[in-house]
């Protein structure tokens, strides 16, 4: 009589404790390759979007959009002001929304408090609390500018918390586990044109210290 081919519970244990390896060595691996694929995705998108600003700025005699700080009020601002103004200005520049949203970004505010996906046009649905995820440097102008071009922040990803206002190196919203990529990553456009993926603990606030004069800029979100 033929014996019949059947796996004996040691070797079943032997099976399932070798799968249990291989999923404890791919699965971190693959989180790690989607999260760079996810940082490498949105590095494109500042640069797209930086063409678009630059593109602004040769039409407009080096002038970058520009949004006017509000007033203190009680030594604070007196509320957030939205970047959606100047995604305006230069739809004619970039006319992909897409490109506004860091394929990692989930939400905004606190306790997911806004989830974060692109707007579908530039009316009154859209706000940049919500259908972006990147946080604006204004106040530039390429021909008067005191900055240097490669050290000058002009786009990064944003926060969690609204960020707007004057900033001081030191002073800017922490990036936590839960923004863009993580606490200590974040990509930055710089005024130059190229980007770069800063990795610090200090990111939220390093990629601002080389500044010569930032009591002309303002960041907006």
């Amino acid at each position: 009589m033929q014996k019949k081919n059947a796996f004996t519970l040691i070797e079943l244990l032997v099976v399932i404790a070798i799968l249990a390896i291989l999923a404890a060595i791919l699965v971190p691996a693959s989180l790690k390759g989607i999260a760079i694929a996810q940082r490498t995705s949105c590095a494109n998108n500042l640069k797209a979007l930086g063409s678009a600003f630059l593109s602004y700025a040769a039409d407009h005699d080096g002038a970058l959009p520009h949004i006017v700080p509000l007033p203190p009020a009680d030594g604070a601002f007196a509320e957030v002001q939205d970047f959606t103004p100047i995604i305006g200005l230069v739809s004619n520049y970039v006319s992909d929304l897409r490109l506004w949203v860091c394929p990692a970004d989930k939400f905004e505010g606190d306790a997911n408090e806004k989830p974060v996906f692109p707007g579908k046009a530039l009316d009154a649905s859209f706000s940049s609390f919500g259908n972006c995820s990147y946080m604006y440097i204004s106040g530039y102008h390429l021909m008067r500018t005191q900055e240097s071009p490669a050290l000058a922040p002009l786009l990064c990803d944003e926060a969690n918390p609204r960020e707007y206002g004057h900033f001081d190196a030191g002073a800017m919203k922490p990036i936590t586990k839960d923004d863009n990529h993580g606490a200590n990553v974040r990509n930055i456009l710089f005024l130059d044109g190229h980007v770069v993926t800063f990795k610090d603990m200090n990111a939220a606030d390093a990629i601002f210290l080389n500044l010569k004069n930032p009591n002309v800029l303002c960041s907006v979100d």
